[in-house]
């Protein structure tokens, strides 16, 4: 235990215990001897008393020696775990002020945000710190190295934050503050985070940056972390809202989908769509205590005369203290049906896949207007039925078809080069001659060799190359964890081109799904499926009627990659058109209506980015937008074509769960409980800070303990004079 004086000065005076002894020896009387018969009685009980009296005397002078010395012991202000050699004199400072500015802090009590709390409490620790201190003022939203600035310049860039929608983890921002003191020459450092502790401006499974350079700085590195969570969380907010599909088909009714979530106690509230700037329909909503609640609001129709049609669902009613959360927009294209052709041998190899991309029959009582209009055609009446194949159909799958002849190939090659999007399914039917043929092979993504595998020993899909691919990163995690157990029992052995790209494997490393991209006015791919896309019923030992795999019927991943690729291949899989704030912005150019400049316009329309995509881009990016609303995008060429787009951008959802840090989740953070100090309430910080600048001060323990000694001294004094006068007025006997 480590033990200071503020003022070390005074317990000198501590010597001042000795002055009663001092005085009692210079002014003890000399006796003189007498003799006095008379007297020799009280002699005598005077030696019996000598040893009590000698007690006596001797504990009032110790009680008045200790209160001499208690006295200047206070003065001094002794203090355990003190800050050595600065004790509580203002002395120069590196101060680093991290201001959590996520939307969360934008929780409203007592009439201040969480960050209008975070600015007051700032302002304070500046007002009590010298002139000639160094602030850095960071902002959690910002990654650039702060500036070192002057208390007064730092008040005024703290006067100047507000929430951000997209921002970094605090992680981050410790580490720039730290790097920031580490090269700061002053006697005393110190950090204040000032944060409401959101689990979601964290990064909870690694420590914050920066430690290193803070164990670095010979004074220390003083951590506190100002706690401003709201006493009480009360909040509705909408989580989500979106249409059923990003690209709805013309005529189509429009399906939206919103999940609605209350922390705190149950409540009511209204729930309104919003299409194109006009209302389409009102719900009220009853939330439960901590509930979420699910709600879909149908229209009809939206207006045929546009493509792009933006929209939000607003929360109406009572008022709660987070605002951010209480509408969340969307935006849709509406795009005519797409046409597929299935190609097969036999109609069981095209069922399947039929079955996924297009499930809705016109017969089946529901609407006939579809996403995508499959139509199986077989295998001998494909050249009379692909005419105009690129005019016709946008996607054409090719499952386990034996071979083609070159006008054959011909006619897929021109197909993808226009553009069009070739799925093909290798099985058991197929004619490996005819898949190696010149015209084949320059198209296919890889050559076909031979067939591998043994249906009593099946291998598996290994994990997916790139969860990034359109085909993968709506469910990325979740196709992993579906397909890697799908048995496989055979597959045709390939060899990639160059310029293919593998997006699947098995687990023994073999290729399984296959890649290959044609540039031109509009893209052109083609897939590769080294197994088949069906499954055969085993009706015969025969290797061309057994199934090869069980994709189709073991769970829900064939399915959704069969229906996946259809949408991938025919331009709209990457048109999704509602973000996170913070994300990259990507907007797919129609090459047959590409102008050279594109106009972007906030949602408030105050602010507009001219943007100029290269030459030979087939897409059109912005960059992290943070605005929350409908955003408009408009091309206009100078033959007077022009491109409407259009995009929203929403809070993460993550910013209103309200889930706070735990004192374990701090010590991972900041690397045990020594390295920083929680304040739990803004109220504390002054006492917090003043324990850590002057340690903790025994000076109140010393005046109660020297009250006591003042009473414990009178009484003593008072009992022994009043003993010693009751004997001497006492009559000794003869």
């Amino acid at each position: 235990m480590d033990i200071s004086l503020i003022n070390a000065g005074m317990a000198a005076g501590a010597g001042l215990a000795a002055l009663p002894v001092i005085l009692h020896l210079f002014m003890r009387p000399t006796p003189k001897q007498i003799i006095f018969p008379a007297l020799r009685l009280i002699r005598e009980r005077q030696k019996r008393s000598k040893k009590r009296l000698k007690v006596k005397n001797w504990l009032l002078l110790i009680a008045r020696m200790l209160l001499l010395a208690l006295m200047a012991l206070a003065l001094a202000r002794p203090s355990i775990m003190a800050e050595k050699m600065i004790g509580d004199k203002e002395v120069p400072t590196a101060i680093g002020l991290i201001f959590d500015t996520s939307l969360s802090m934008a929780f409203t009590q007592q009439d201040k945000t969480r960050l209008d709390e975070a600015k007051a409490q700032a302002y304070d620790v500046l007002k009590k710190t010298p002139s000639s201190s160094v602030i850095y003022v960071v902002d959690s939203a910002e990654p650039t190295l702060p500036a070192p600035l002057s208390p007064d310049a730092a008040r005024k860039r703290i006067e100047a934050l507000s929430l951000r929608a997209a921002n970094r983890t605090l992680n981050a921002a410790v580490g720039q503050v730290y790097t920031a003191l580490a090269e700061a020459d002053k006697p005393r450092h110190e950090v204040y985070v000032l944060t409401d502790l959101a689990r979601s401006a964290w990064d909870v499974d690694r420590p914050a940056e920066g430690l290193d350079k803070a164990e670095k700085v010979k004074s220390g590195v003083k951590t506190y972390i100002l706690r401003l969570t709201p006493d009480d969380v009360r909040d509705v907010s909408v989580v989500e809202a979106k249409p059923a599909t990003d690209a709805v088909t013309e005529g189509e009714p429009v399906e939206i989908h919103a999940k609605f979530r209350s922390v705190g106690p149950a409540t009511t509230r209204v729930a309104e769509l919003w299409i194109d700037g006009e209302p389409r329909d009102k719900k009220p909503i009853e939330l439960a205590a901590d509930g979420e609640l699910e709600l879909r609001f149908s229209v009809p129709k939206v207006n045929a005369s546009a493509t792009i049609h933006q929209g939000e669902v607003r929360l109406t009613g009572t008022s709660d203290p987070l605002g951010f959360n209480d509408n969340r927009f969307f935006t849709f294209s509406v795009k005519p049906a797409v046409n597929v052709m299935i190609v097969s041998d036999l109609e069981i190899d095209g069922e399947f896949i039929a079955k996924a991309v297009d499930p809705t029959s016109p017969t089946s009582g529901q609407s006939t207007v579809r996403p995508f209009q499959a139509e199986w055609i077989p295998t001998s009446k494909f050249l009379d039925k692909s005419t105009n194949l690129s005019k016709r159909f946008r996607v054409v799958y090719l499952n386990n078809v034996r071979s083609l002849t070159d006008a054959e190939w011909q006619r897929l090659s021109g197909f993808v080069q226009d553009g069009g999007g070739l799925v093909i399914g290798l099985g058991g039917r197929c004619n490996p001659e005819s898949y190696q043929s010149a015209t084949a092979v320059q198209l296919l993504p890889a050559t076909v060799e031979k067939q591998v595998g043994d249906p009593k020993k099946p291998t598996n899909f290994g994990l997916i190359a790139d969860f990034t691919h359109p085909l993968f990163n709506r469910f990325a995690r979740e196709l992993n964890d579906a397909l890697t157990p799908v048995p496989i029992y055979k597959y045709w052995s390939v060899t990639p081109h160059e310029g293919s790209r593998t997006l699947l494997d098995y687990a023994d490393k073999a290729p399984a799904l296959l890649e290959r991209v044609f540039k031109g006015a509009r893209s052109g791919r083609v897939l590769l499926w080294t197994t088949p896309l069906s499954r055969m019923p085993e009706v015969a030992a025969n290797s061309t009627s057994v199934s090869w795999n069980e994709l189709p019927i073991l769970n829900w991943s064939g399915w959704y990659l069969m229906r996946q690729s259809a949408t991938y291949l025919a331009g709209s899989a990457e048109e999704s058109l509602t973000y996170d704030a913070g994300r990259d912005v990507l907007l797919t150019l129609d090459p047959t209506r590409r102008v050279k400049t594109y106009l972007v316009q906030d949602p408030a329309k105050k602010t507009s980015d001219l943007l100029k995509p290269p030459a030979n881009s087939d897409s059109l990016v912005v960059v992290s937008p943070q605005q929350l609303g409908n955003w408009t995008v408009r091309g206009q060429g100078s033959a007077g074509n022009e491109e409407t787009f259009g995009f929203s951008i929403n809070p993460p959802a993550a910013e209103s769960q309200f889930v706070p840090l735990e004192t374990k989740d701090l010590d991972i953070l900041f690397g045990g409980p020594k390295k920083y100090k929680l304040i739990r309430n803004p109220s504390d910080r002054e006492t917090v800070v003043g324990i850590e600048h002057i340690g903790q001060e025994l000076f109140p323990w010393l005046m109660a303990l020297i009250l006591l000694i003042v009473c414990l001294e009178g009484v003593l004094a008072n009992r022994f004079y009043r003993e010693s006068g009751t004997h001497a007025a006492t009559p000794q006997p003869a």
